[in-house]
């Protein structure tokens, strides 16, 4: 397993976290009423997209780099 790909996994997993806690955040019945998951849910939201942001930045910096 290369380092690049290691790094890939990694930040799509974060990704991947980040969206399933915004949704949790969204449909817990705790959530009603309360701005505290509202605003949680948005942030991670917003950190799913800079993390999107960061893999394509990643990718168009390490493409032609050969990293084992």
């Amino acid at each position: 397993m290369s380092l690049k790909f290691l790094h890939q996994v990694i930040i799509f997993a974060a990704m991947a976290i980040s969206l399933v806690f915004s949704y949790w955040c969204f449909t817990s019945p705790d959530a009603v009423g309360n701005t505290r998951y509202l605003i949680a849910g948005i942030g991670c939201i917003f950190i799913a997209i800079a993390l999107v942001g960061y893999e394509i930045h990643f990718l168009k910096k390490t493409r032609r780099l050969i990293i084992n």
